[in-house]
């Protein structure tokens, strides 16, 4: 009888197996590398950002995670690419503070509820950067000549709508300027347009501008943070000059919607455990990134920002 009962013992074993719901995760989860999915270019915020983060959390998860970039369409294309992997909780994506701007923007297909969000790691705002060699010096600078040149004073931005444009919007409102925005593709093309002379200032990141103000080829002058840079303390925030423009944007992860719950606990375990690490934060520091510590409520935050572009959207329209 023992061959019976053995047989009958792993045949229930297989069956079992066999109907365990598709997804679920083992509890050695993760057994194999992680895909990262990044929908803006290499070099720019978003990969500085989460390629900073990425050292570390896998060092904390045990698993390799692959950082991949899939750009085109202003971060539309990686997004619908994280949104259509299977939830198995081997795709990752960056969850920004750009995602709730396709809602409002009337994109089809992307908005904040096609994802489990995760959390936050890191947190920056734009910063406005003049050509050192040119007339413009100053915040007042830019919008005396902006005043005086209605609709001919230009500022660069990564793409309409995104987080580069969205407070160049709020300053024309608040100041009563018209200065188109020109897109481009990323920071590399947005400095060079700078440098040749095709558009007055930029709004960009700190660390996308850096060696080019260090060269002493441009120069910050206003940032739409909350607070002054600590590694910048020269340069005012536009709060601080009389505009009430405070925009940042987080830097975050999410998965494709419906990843096991075991999936997400153990990726939250692991960015907690990167949030306490002093090297992490200070790596951070050394771009213009502060630490912006945020679980499952970080999505509370996307569905507010969501609903705050409506206004920025309809002053694009105008």
């Amino acid at each position: 009888m023992r061959p019976l009962v053995s047989k009958l013992v792993a045949a229930a074993a297989l069956a079992s197996a066999a109907v365990l719901p598709a997804g679920v995760v083992k509890a050695e989860y993760p057994t194999k590398p992680i895909e990262w999915i990044i929908m803006w270019s290499a070099g720019g915020g978003a990969d500085t950002a989460t390629r900073i983060f990425t050292k570390y959390f896998e060092k904390e998860l045990g698993q390799t995670v692959v950082v991949r970039n899939v750009t085109g369409a202003s971060g539309t294309v990686g997004y619908l690419t994280a949104k259509a992997a299977r939830p198995d909780g081997y795709t990752v994506v960056s969850a920004l503070s750009d995602l709730p701007k396709y809602k409002p923007l009337g994109t089809k297909g992307i908005e904040v509820d096609d994802f489990d969000i995760i959390g936050s790691f890191a947190v920056e705002s734009p910063i406005l950067v003049a050509r050192a060699d040119s007339d413009i010096h100053s915040l007042e600078d830019f919008i005396e000549k902006a005043k005086a040149n209605p609709g001919e004073v230009t500022v660069g931005v990564s793409n309409i709508g995104g987080v580069h444009h969205q407070p160049v919007v709020l300053l024309e409102e608040a100041a009563g300027i018209d200065a188109p925005v020109i897109a481009h593709d990323g920071s590399p093309q947005m400095n060079a347009a700078l440098l040749g002379g095709h558009v007055d200032i930029i709004s960009s990141w700190v660390k996308q501008s850096l060696s080019n103000v260090q060269a002493g080829d441009m120069n910050y002058i206003a940032y739409f943070g909350a607070e002054r840079l600590e590694a910048f303390p020269d340069v005012p925030t536009a709060k601080e000059l009389g505009y009430d423009i405070v925009w940042e944007h987080s830097y975050g992860l999410g998965a494709p919607k419906g990843i096991p719950e075991e999936a997400k606990e153990k990726l939250l375990a692991a960015m907690k455990k990167v949030w306490a690490n002093p090297d992490f934060a200070a790596d951070m520091r050394k771009v213009g990134l502060t630490l912006h510590t945020r679980g499952p409520e970080y999505y509370d935050e996307l569905k507010a920002t969501e609903k705050a572009m409506d206004h920025v959207v309809e002053l694009m329209n105008q």
